[in-house]
This record gives C-alpha cells, structure tokens and sequence, in this order.
C-alpha cells in the first residue's frame, strides 16, 4: 500500500519582481535556505546576455537579499554558502567567455573569488569548513573527464576524486560513477551520494569508503535525506514527485508520496542535507525528515 508521508511548511519562496525567474536553491550545512533569482531566462544568459542576480537567505524569520550584475555566460544554477559571509554561484559549465565554473559573491554584491570546479556539474554543496563538493553527470564524466565526485578546498585546491580513491582497483565491490544523480554532505567528515548507472548507495567518512549498499530503489531519485533507520529518496524516473523509503539494514522498501495541506505535493525541487528533505512545491518549501 502507498504510504503518505506528512510534509511540514517551512516556508513561501520570496516574492520575485515581474519578469525575474527563480535560478537556483540550495541549503547550507547549517540548514539555512538560499534562493536565486535572474531578471533574464536561463538561456539568454548561457548565451551572453548581461543579468542581475539576486541571492536570498533564509536564517532566521525572515529574507535577507543582495544584488549584483554578471556580466558574460553567468549561468548560475547552483548557491552554497561559502566562508563566513560570501555565496558560491556555480554554472555547470565553462560557456565561452567563463574562466571558472564558481564564483564567490560577498554580501555587498562583490565578486570576491573564483574557482575551478571542473564542468558538467550536477550537484554543489559545501560543508561548514566550506570544503566544495563537486557532483558531475554523464556528459562531464565522459566528455570533460570529471572523477564522478570531488571535493575542492575554499581556495579551489581539489583534494578528493571519487574515481582516484574510491572507485579503483582496491574497492572492486565499488561501480565507477556514469552520472551522480544525488549528493548529500552530512556533515564535515560523513558524505553520501547515489548515481548511475550501477544505482548503489555510497558513505563516506573522511574522504574514504565507510560503507555500501548495492543498487537500492530509487531508480532516478535526485536527491535523498538519510535518517537513523531509513533513506528517503525523492523522485523516480517514472514519478518525479514519488518518496521511496528505504530501509538499509532489512532492505525493505515503502513507496508514495508528500502530502501538504492535505494535497499531494508534486514538487519541482528537491535538497537533500543530513536527515532533512527539502522539496519546493506551490512557491513553498517543504520539509520532510527521514527517521
């Protein structure tokens, strides 16, 4: 039988001006929620086109915001918090005219830094000693030669590659990453991810393989939240809005759907940090938190 799983309201996206798009989300390691929005659609910036940001953080009650204008291919699609103050924009890849695929923007609407995160990324979250981690999909796998997974410290330093000291020949139990289709920073030293082709459920504890489980379901989740007892993946590739929970230890699998207000959320976005999943659905974040 279908479970329902109750979503709790975290809180309404800010109110965008006429004409802005939402760019990206993000939630950082100490759970703040971070919004970007762009006056210009996604493809007119890939494209060149000058655009205005406008970053939110959600700390306390309420947004707080700053501007600044990107000039070239700033095709922001990623936010973390970086540093103490500053925000890490990252476009997933090098269009022409972009020197590095991260940017670290400070409150003031400076551009403060760059780094050279590598293309085609999926994922970015950074941990609270903002180390970067860096998941790539298919195409910067295979046409960018990108290790799957990478870590970068907060001045760009890579310092881990999944392909390099997880996924070789002293890990054979361990599939090469094709496409990182989840990441989950937990904490400083426990990080989680979920990818294709091979679909299995990898933990690591400072930077080395602690622990596997072979092709669990999920079968296209992009995003999970990993709790004491279970693992709530968000998403399938034949129901983009499906919660599958797993249970890592029996195997056992429940199936189903966020409920808020009553509704099934078909939600647009997902984040998944520590045991806490984020879905954005009707100009809302929702939270759901694995057990």
């Amino acid at each position: 039988m279908p479970i329902q799983l109750q979503a709790e309201p975290l809180l309404d996206l800010p109110t965008l001006p006429a004409g802005w798009e939402l760019a990206a989300t993000g939630v950082g390691s100490n759970f703040d929620v971070l919004v970007v929005a762009a006056d210009t659609p996604f493809d007119a910036r890939r494209a060149g086109e000058s655009s205005r940001y406008r970053v939110y953080k959600r700390a306390g009650g309420s947004f707080e915001s700053f501007e600044f204008v990107a000039a070239g291919r700033a095709a922001y699609r990623y936010v973390q918090p970086i540093g103490d103050k500053d925000f890490l924009l990252v476009t997933p890849w090098l269009y022409e005219g972009v020197e590095n695929t991260g940017h670290i923007w400070s409150f003031d609407g400076t551009l403060v830094g760059q780094l050279a995160l590598g293309q085609g990324i999926e994922h970015v979250q950074t941990s609270a000693r903002s180390e970067v981690w860096v998941a790539y999909n298919d195409e910067g796998i295979f046409s960018a030669i990108e290790p799957g997974l990478a870590c970068f410290d907060r001045t760009g330093k890579r310092v881990f590659s999944f392909a390099d000291s997880v996924a070789n020949d002293d890990n054979p139990d361990v599939p090469p990453i094709d496409d990182c289709y989840a990441l989950n920073v937990l904490s400083e030293n426990e990080v989680w991810i979920y990818y294709y082709s091979a679909f299995p459920l990898v933990r690591l504890v400072d930077k080395q393989l602690d622990g596997i489980w072979p092709r669990v379901p999920g079968l296209g989740a992009h995003a999970f939240a990993v709790g004491e007892k279970s693992v709530f993946f968000a998403g399938d590739y034949g129901d983009r809005s499906l919660i599958t929970r797993y249970f890592p230890e029996s195997g056992r699998i429940e199936m189903g759907h966020a409920i808020g207000d009553g509704q099934q959320l078909e939600f647009t976005r997902a984040i998944g940090r520590a045991d806490r999943l984020y879905l954005v659905a009707n100009a809302t974040f929702w939270l759901l938190h694995a057990d």
